[in-house]
């Protein structure tokens, strides 16, 4: 898909899987399946990537996500947090004011050098990117055993990962 157009599909519905190759589509359909999740959503990212997670319209779909249903979680797997404590960004904004939906951990050791990035919205869509520094990924609305196993993978860094102290809040 090279053609710039925002990749259109249903959550859970529309199957196939889309190439993508420019920030814009990658942004698109991140926004698009954050939009449908219902359930939950996990974020692995060097950097939580401004580019496509720090806009109003990304943290309007993981509030709306959250208040939707008190079953709801998402993760946020930051690889490297440092840049974003000077800057801000607004999930973590967010997750700051909804704490027992949004839980962010660091990695350990042995993962410090990951370099991917995903996002996966309930166990049904996703979007990969191979190096975190590109914007060269594969998606899907509808891709259930591809979903499961980026889970499977998210869920192996998330058990060895720790909560990241660099967003701990002091309540005076």
């Amino acid at each position: 898909m090279s053609d710039g157009g925002a990749p259109e599909g249903v959550l859970g519905e529309t199957t196939g899987t889309l190439e993508l190759d420019q920030r814009d589509q990658v942004a698109a359909l991140c926004l698009t399946l954050a939009q449908q999740a219902r359930r939950t959503l996990d974020i692995v990212s060097r950097h939580l990537d401004p580019a496509l997670y720090d806009n109003d319209a990304f943290a309007t779909a993981i509030k709306d996500l959250v208040l939707g249903s008190r079953y709801a979680r998402v993760r946020l797997f930051i690889v490297d947090s440092r840049p974003l404590v000077p800057q801000g960004h607004r999930l973590l904004e967010l997750a700051s004011r909804l704490s027992s939906f949004i839980h962010i951990r660091a990695p350990a050791a042995q993962h410090k050098n990951f370099n991917e990035a995903l996002l996966i919205a309930d166990n049904l869509g996703y979007v990969h990117r191979q190096f975190s520094d590109r914007f060269e990924a594969t998606g899907s609305f509808a891709d259930r055993r591809r979903a499961l196993a980026l889970c499977d993978r998210v869920d192996e860094l998330w058990e060895r990962a720790q909560p990241d102290t660099n967003f701990r809040r002091l309540h005076l």
